[in-house]
């Protein structure tokens, strides 16, 4: 018996090699709290599976009820101290076959060969009831060798007869000699051998009863150890919709709901009025009219215009007439006459000079009537003010939308906005209707230099999960498994791409890949190899990956017939975890006892 005691951090493949190098046939392995070893059933499976495979019988101890549980499970002894394994152990020894057999084999001899006599002490070997002396027998005699007759014939003790019997030398015995003849017994002496014969038919129940047992336990078992053989799965394609208007997740359909989030923007800016209101005052002056025409007065009417030689006009504010001329001697005398005249257009340019303006009003005669301002004109002036104008509005109103838009763009960029675990999709953004401030039409007319407006809104963007779209790339690669097969634990991933924009919608790329392994169905495993050589076993099992199949004993030439004592251990795949599978038997049928050193059934 040995005793093994186990770090917290060791790991099975050290705890194997440990185990074969020890030599004893009984093994326990003290595992501590704690201790990675003990939190998984395949350990358990694998260590017992090692011992079975060297003909050791292998229990475990550990402080740790969850791990007794689990080994337990695995078929194998547990126990809570190493006091109480020890303890077990010295109870199997004193139960084991080849002790009761021992047990039954001396009580057998003893009970042929005693001179007990009932009811009182053991007498010594030369002595004979009624004190006859028996003959010792010669060395190497067999039980039944003959002793020296008493009186009345009987030999010692009530020994068998010896007629026909060889000697202790070999040589029959003398004819000469009485023939043996079966003791008389007394009471006390009846009682005494139905005693001991009672002590024999309870050895023979019980060597029978642990021959039973022996014969159950060491019915063969066999353990089917599976590495499955993955096979590449995908890359299987898949344009995902993330559509606002979806509520739930459609694998099937590849749809997933999206939302639109709010993304309230605005600007404003500071624009110039490009308008002018200008403001003028008109020159004012007079001017003096001359007739050269003797036969006739001429009358100028008020608004007569009179101009510059550069086209400058002024009116005349009032009606006048100029007198005729007169002539003295050989010279003309013209008549005169003055008039108030004022610039008919405002402005700086009607301002004057004297003798500036000098063409008569249409229709007069220039050779005989003359105009002539004496004196400057004044006055003329011209103010221009900055004015907003209708114009000046719709052009801020179109700058200020525009601007709106990029900066909606640029807001819904900002990862900060989406909801926690959603992405946000560039291109689907949609403005609100703008609203200015201040009412565009409150600024028609302003005499103001520049003006200021803004421009305020609640745009929207669509925002989906990727986990979304994640869960249908791996929905439709496990749609994708072949029938009769299923994904490896762990094997299967999903990439998500970069949305493209549809509208308010958007459509995500996603690609998945995995492995798969043939479904593993105990009852399927148990069925092909049942009755078949370990070697045709494997054959049967080659589509299943890496088969290992062992009997138990050694010596049996096929897996028996009987799917309890069939284990289906599934082992780790290179790409993942594959749980071993449940047993389907009924688990009201009870799980039969296990012999030392044989594999374990899977509960």
């Amino acid at each position: 018996m040995a005793v093994i005691y186990l770090d917290v951090d060791d790991e099975i493949t050290s705890v194997a090699s440990r185990l074969r190098r020890v030599t004893d046939a009984h093994v326990a392995l003290v595992v501590p709290a704690g201790s990675r070893l003990g939190t998984s059933r395949i350990n358990f499976r694998l260590l017992a599976r090692e011992a079975a495979g060297t003909s050791r019988s292998l229990a475990i101890v550990t402080p740790d009820a969850a791990a007794r549980a689990v080994a337990t499970a695995a078929g194998l002894q547990a126990y809570g101290t190493v006091t109480e394994y020890e303890g077990a152990e010295a109870a199997r020894r004193a139960s084991s076959p080849a002790t009761i057999a021992e047990t039954a084999a001396t009580a057998a001899a003893v009970t042929a060969t005693a001179g007990v006599r009932a009811g009182g002490p053991a007498r010594s070997a030369g002595t004979k009831p009624d004190g006859v002396t028996a003959q010792p027998a010669a060395s190497g005699s067999s039980a039944d060798a003959h002793a020296t007759p008493g009186r009345d014939g009987s030999s010692a003790g009530g020994a068998a007869p010896v007629s026909g019997r060889a000697s202790a030398s070999g040589v029959p015995p003398s004819t000469g000699l009485p023939t043996a003849r079966p003791m008389r017994l007394g009471p006390s002496q009846g009682r005494g051998s139905r005693r001991r014969w009672g002590v024999v038919l309870l050895v023979a129940v019980v060597v029978l009863a642990a021959g039973g047992s022996v014969a159950y336990t060491a019915l063969p078992t066999a353990t089917v150890t599976i590495r499955p053989t993955t096979e590449a799965l995908g890359p299987v394609s898949v344009t995902v919709r993330a559509d606002p208007a979806a509520t739930a997740i459609d694998v099937a359909a590849a749809v997933v709901p999206a939302t639109r989030v709010d993304v309230p923007v605005q600007v404003s800016d500071r624009l110039p009025a490009t308008g002018k209101k200008v403001k003028e005052t008109k020159a004012t002056g007079s001017v003096t009219f001359l007739s050269k025409d003797p036969t006739r007065a001429n009358a100028i009417p008020a608004g007569s215009v009179v101009r510059t030689a550069a086209g400058v006009a002024y009116a005349t504010t009032s009606a006048v007439t100029v007198p005729k001329a007169r002539i003295v001697g050989l010279t003309i005398l013209p008549g005169t006459a003055d008039a108030a005249v004022t610039a008919v257009k405002g402005g700086p340019e009607a301002n004057v000079a004297p003798n500036t303006i000098a063409i008569v009003p249409a229709g007069e005669d220039p050779v005989l009537l003359e105009v002539r301002n004496r004196a400057d004109t004044t006055g003329g002036t011209r103010v221009s003010t900055p004015l907003v104008t209708q114009k000046d509005v719709d052009a801020a109103l179109k700058s200020l939308g525009s601007r709106l838009a990029t900066r909606l763009v640029d807001a819904a960029a900002d990862p900060a906005r989406a909801p926690a675990g959603s992405v946000l999709v560039p291109g689907t953004e949609s403005l609100g209707t703008p609203i200015p401030s201040p009412d565009p039409a409150s600024l028609v007319g302003q005499q103001v230099d520049a003006f200021d407006l803004t421009l305020a809104t609640t745009g929207a963007v669509t925002a989906y999960a990727p986990a979304d779209v994640h869960a249908v790339a791996l929905g439709q690669l496990a749609a994708a498994v072949p029938a009769g097969s299923s994904l490896v634990d762990g094997s299967a991933t999903a990439d998500v791409g970069d949305a493209m924009a549809t509208g308010d919608a958007a459509d995500v790329p996603a690609t998945a890949s995995g492995s798969t392994v043939r479904t593993i169905d105990p009852a399927v495993i148990r069925a092909a190899v049942r009755g078949r050589t370990p070697t045709e076993a494997e054959a049967a099992l080659a589509a299943y990956g890496d088969v290992t199949v062992v009997v138990w004993p050694g010596f049996v030439p096929a897996v028996t017939g009987t799917d309890a004592r069939i284990d289906v251990l599934v082992v780790p795949t290179a790409s993942g975890t594959t749980p071993a599978p449940r047993s389907p038997l009924p688990s009201a049928t009870p799980a039969p006892s296990i012999p030392a050193g044989s594999p374990s059934e899977a509960p």
